[in-house]
């Protein structure tokens, strides 16, 4: 091979890695507005605010509880909340462990597990839960919503 044609390939290379890497975007910004975000929804769980809570989530949201029920649209999930939050839910407090990892398929959609615990559940007396949330986002007109998410309780020994 030519020294010419490999200089060129070199070239070529370093190009395409630059050009890849002044593509990737800055995630801080992205980061920290979702963190304000799974803080908002732990902020709203602790007032008991329904409303509050189905504030964090797009309008055509979806949501499934650690029983494994469906809730489907943001006025359903609102619903939800106002009936937990006024039954056993009345007394809970809720936290916030990690957010273990934020990833992000598109510059408008991000995947994250957050870590999460409970206690004061009425029908669990003296019991605290520990949770892992998925939630995928969507950023519609600049604010981080959550779109999907799924709540499993984590039984004891896992990490």
């Amino acid at each position: 091979m030519k020294i010419t044609n490999i200089i060129f390939i070199v070239g070529l290379s370093i190009l395409c890695a630059f050009d890849a890497q002044s593509q990737q975007a800055d995630t801080s910004k992205e980061n920290a507005a979702i963190r304000q975000l799974i803080k908002n929804y732990e902020d709203a769980w602790n007032r008991h605010d329904p409303v509050g809570l189905a504030n964090n989530y797009a309008t055509d949201a979806t949501w499934v509880n650690w029983f494994g029920a469906y809730y489907k649209g943001r006025d359903d999930i609102r619903f939800h909340y106002k009936q937990v939050h006024t039954t056993y839910f009345k007394n809970t407090h809720y936290y916030t462990r990690s957010v273990e990892d934020i990833t992000y398929p598109d510059s408008n959609v991000a995947i994250s597990h957050v870590r999460t615990g409970l206690d004061g559940d009425e029908r669990f007396p003296g019991q605290t839960f520990e949770f892992r949330r998925l939630i995928v986002l969507i950023k519609l007109d600049g604010i981080w919503k959550i779109l999907a998410g799924q709540n499993a309780k984590l039984e004891k020994g896992i990490k």
